[in-house]
């Protein structure tokens, strides 16, 4: 028997010696971010080369809501683990996580690989001196982001395979096309549009472009933020071809988790990193002033409108998917099932 994609409970399973560990493993990377932001909020300045730069009201808003999204990361992954999890509706764990793996996904690729290049072939310093937080904060930060974003996508994808198994089938038959697949097609066209100017952009800043950056932006600008760039830009397409790939097919690739898996970090990192950009730099008035203000609103808006394209698609795509019957069985039978069924025998 399958379950609903969006809306669907699995029958309950406890939790594994396995699935314990990883829960307790992500646990344990946030609680250094959330003692440190806890510690902000309640008025310590540990951290800080500059004591009068942490009072600030605008930090002390956003150390909250950052504080409130690692404790959100906690219940997750809490709900991937054990048995209470499986009956909270999906599209509750699914927003958060999308949204989690954008934001982490990026970090746990190029942070890492961005501070080795910056030891092994450059003698800028990974931070800079004059920053206001010290450097042993973003070690601390940084290391506890990729720890979460692994233990985040493999609680989830253990989850997921008991949840949703027939997302990994492999497939020896085409599934039938929806009544909305032209609505997809054309979506993820004009996804994919988005993400190739956004991606194109991203690319020029990651090979030393420095048009549309303002002059604080160069002078942190490091190995780590130029990989960072070119992360960005690999998720803006791969998120984009991974979608084409599934919509355009006269049925469901063989290995749906595959390209579901590229469509989905890939968005979730275009989108949120996107929103957060737009959100920082509208947030600071004194930049909109600037002539590098307008370059960056169009990337971070051509990200955006990327982002929100293939995650609607893909939603659009899973819903009508769950609906329709044909794809959850896969057979001749399945063609004539009904079309607003949400499980299959």
């Amino acid at each position: 028997m399958t379950v609903s994609v969006l809306t669907g409970r699995a029958p309950a399973a406890g939790a594994g010696r396995a699935r314990l560990w990883v829960c307790a493993a992500t646990v344990a990377a946030c609680v250094p971010y959330l003692t440190l932001k806890l510690a902000w909020l309640s008025g310590s300045t540990v951290g800080w080369n500059d004591p009068e730069a942490a009072e600030s009201s605008a930090l002390y808003v956003g150390n909250a809501i950052t504080m409130g999204m690692d404790a959100v990361a906690v219940l997750v992954v809490l709900a991937f683990t054990f048995r209470w999890g499986r009956r909270i509706p999906a599209w509750l764990v699914l927003t958060p996580m999308w949204i989690g793996a954008g934001l982490l996904a990026p970090i746990a690729l190029a942070v890492p690989l961005g501070s080795l290049v910056q030891v092994l072939f450059s003698s800028e310093p990974l931070t800079t001196s004059d920053n206001a937080i010290q450097g042993w904060v973003y070690g601390v930060v940084y290391t506890g982001f990729t720890l979460q974003g692994l233990g985040l996508v493999t609680a989830f994808v253990l989850h997921a395979r008991e949840r949703w198994p027939d997302v990994f089938a492999v497939r020896t038959k085409d599934v039938a096309r929806g009544a909305t697949h032209p609505l997809q097609v054309l979506l993820a066209r004009t996804a994919a549009v988005f993400a190739v100017g956004f991606a194109a952009v991203q690319f020029f800043w990651a090979f030393g472009g420095t048009a549309g950056l303002s002059a604080e932006d160069l002078d942190h600008r490091g190995a780590v933020l130029r990989l960072a760039d070119g992360v960005m830009g690999l998720m803006a397409l791969a998120g984009a071809v991974a979608l084409l790939a599934i919509v355009q097919r006269s049925g469901r690739p063989a290995r749906f988790a595959v390209p579901l898996a590229g469509v989905w970090i890939g968005a979730g990192a275009t989108f949120t990193w996107s929103f957060y950009g737009l959100i920082t730099l509208l947030s600071q008035p004194e930049l909109l002033a600037t002539d590098s203000a307008s370059a960056l609103n169009l990337t971070k808006l051509c990200g955006l409108l990327a982002g929100l394209l293939m995650g609607v698609t893909g939603a659009v795509l899973l819903a009508e998917r769950d609906g329709g019957g044909a794809g959850d069985r896969g057979d001749a039978d399945a063609q004539s099932a009904s079309p607003t069924a949400s499980s299959t025998p």
